[in-house]
């Protein structure tokens, strides 16, 4: 990834609501991996959204720093697809809300 400046880093973080999480924190590794247990890539940072309002401000972040990034649903991706390296990672893993509209006969997900 692009050597960020902890000034950038700093500024998505005061407008992220969910977690960032970097190589040099302790869950780094666990919050990295995925179901495959082959795939062994490191992103430089992983965004761990709460909501869709930090899934945009994480693709704003990458558009303006001109990242490489994956995006991470349930991490059952067998090619691995859903973890980069040296880029950011925007994780939805914790996304996992279900709602219904009975009346409109309609159901919401969220991607985690």
């Amino acid at each position: 990834m692009n050597q960020l400046s902890h000034t950038a880093t700093d500024a998505f973080h005061s407008a992220f609501a969910g977690t960032l999480v970097f190589p040099e924190d302790p869950q780094y590794n666990e919050v990295r991996q995925i179901w495959n247990g082959m795939i062994d890539r490191r992103p430089s940072l992983i965004a761990r959204c709460g909501s869709a309002d930090d899934v945009v401000r994480s693709l704003d972040f990458v558009r303006q720093h001109d990242l490489p990034f994956s995006i991470r649903g349930g991490g059952h991706n067998i090619a691995g697809n859903a973890v980069c390296d040296g880029g950011l990672m925007i994780d939805l893993s914790l996304m996992k809300d279900i709602s219904i509209d009975p009346e409109l006969r309609r159901g919401y997900v969220e991607p985690g």
